[in-house]
């Protein structure tokens, strides 16, 4: 009993401690936040089934009540990923270099960029074109492992640039593929950059780093493939996933609770193969979603980064930029690999807006559950033409969120604000 441990054992200090921490599954590829797609139009819950939510935080923001906060593992799931890869980037300043340590560098710095952009698109306002809301308070974007270092909230767009410089080295330290898609790729960094710039409307940009990820990988699924009727027709890291992520799980998303909007999943024609490979008819008029591409029929959706949304991208891009022939190109090659063999008329429309409208559309309906509904609506409500007042209805009330509301800035959850020395967001 008098014997003293050697705490050097604890200490992670090794290349193999490093790739140890990198591929903590549990914590580095999941745990990511789930509230926007629960506040976003896609789904709906019947009054009785919200009555009876267990998390009291998922029943107050499923209605845009503007004093409730997310549950904590909202915040505090993605700074664990933020912690990680900071301690894994101060292992590998003491470690000699070479291909090895660069590749963990870059896998770290992109944790980092992904965990803290996650955040963004959740507790950050989004960043206007002009920049004009550039000194608009964002969130501690933390490069220290030292939890006595305080957290400080820095201005929006120096937290972008940040998200940008990380991904930038990233970028220059990985591999184009990785091994499975749960470790990080160059290809992965693209993917982000491409998420990223879009969320920022630079669809030069986004359309850069889209071309350079397509160029790696552009591998779809024809849907006629898989097996309609199962519960999980996806197989985990099938070929279409770049980069793995799951959000929170939530007993909220539950299938006889969280119903797909009808107006929304009649949006879907009727040879498109996802509404039998993403939905499961629960023989009483309703339909629950199943089409997780994490491969499980369970309440944490896939939230990582995968090619259809690369092509979405692409061609939402091109369509801004009127390069409308070859926009037709990227939406038609997606969607021919979506519908019934046979019977997919292709898009032919010339008219820009039109266009645009139709790949808007198909976005949302590609990427549902997905984690992309919240922040697509905060970029579209931007502009008038693709803004949307998100209607809810609970019995006879009725609720509404107006475009470009200061709800859609989600607050500090309460736990993080009593025991931390940051400041609340102000709406």
């Amino acid at each position: 009993m008098e014997t003293k441990p050697d705490t050097r054992l604890a200490i992670p200090n090794t290349f193999e401690d490093c790739q140890a921490l990198l591929d903590g599954y549990g914590t580095v590829n999941m745990g990511y936040p789930y509230v926007g797609e629960l506040c976003a139009d896609n789904f709906s819950i019947a009054a009785d089934s919200w009555n009876s939510l267990g998390d009291y935080e998922d029943r107050m923001l499923y209605i845009w009540d503007k004093e409730t906060t997310p549950i904590m593992t909202q915040w505090a799931s993605p700074y664990q990923t933020v912690y990680i890869a900071n301690q894994v980037l101060s292992i590998l300043k003491e470690l000699p270099n070479g291909t090895r340590r660069e590749q963990m560098e870059g896998a770290a710095y992109f944790y980092r960029a992904y965990a803290l952009f996650s955040l963004a698109e959740i507790f950050a306002p989004i960043p206007l074109k002009d920049w004009s809301n550039a000194e608009a308070t964002a969130l501690p974007y933390r490069t220290s492992p030292n939890v006595e270092d305080k957290s400080v909230r820095v201005p929006l767009k120096e937290y972008f640039n940040l998200l940008l410089h990380d991904l930038e080295q990233a970028e220059n330290l990985l591999p184009i593929t990785n091994g499975l898609a749960s470790r990080p790729s160059n290809t992965a960094v693209l993917a982000l950059l491409s998420r990223i710039y879009l969320y920022m409307q630079d669809y030069d940009k986004a359309l850069f780093y889209t071309n350079k990820a397509l160029a790696q990988n552009n591998s779809l699924i024809d849907y006629n493939k898989l097996i309609t009727y199962e519960e999980s027709p996806f197989k985990q890291f099938n070929e279409e996933v770049i980069f793995q992520a799951i959000a929170t799980g939530s007993f909220t998303y539950y299938y006889t609770v969280w119903k797909v909007e009808p107006m929304f999943f009649n949006s879907y024609a009727e040879n498109d193969l996802r509404k039998s490979v993403l939905f499961m008819d629960n023989g009483d008029g309703t339909f629950s979603f199943k089409g997780n591409y994490d491969g499980e029929f369970n309440q944490a959706p896939f939230s990582g980064l995968a090619v259809d949304e690369l092509f979405l991208t692409q061609a939402e891009c091109l369509a801004r930029t009127k390069m409308i022939k070859e926009a037709l190109i990227s939406l038609n090659s997606l969607l021919g690999k979506r519908f019934k063999a046979g019977t997919f008329q292709p898009i032919t429309t010339q008219e820009p807006n039109r266009l645009l409208q139709i790949i808007l559309e198909e976005r949302r309906k590609e990427l549902v559950m997905r984690q992309r509904r919240w922040p697509d609506l905060k970029r579209l409500n931007l502009e008038n033409q693709t803004a949307t007042t998100l209607k809810k209805q609970l019995g006879d009330k009725e609720y509404q969120l107006l475009p470009n509301d200061s709800f859609y800035t989600f607050l500090i959850p309460k736990e993080i604000i009593n025991n931390s020395s940051l400041l609340q967001t102000i709406r």
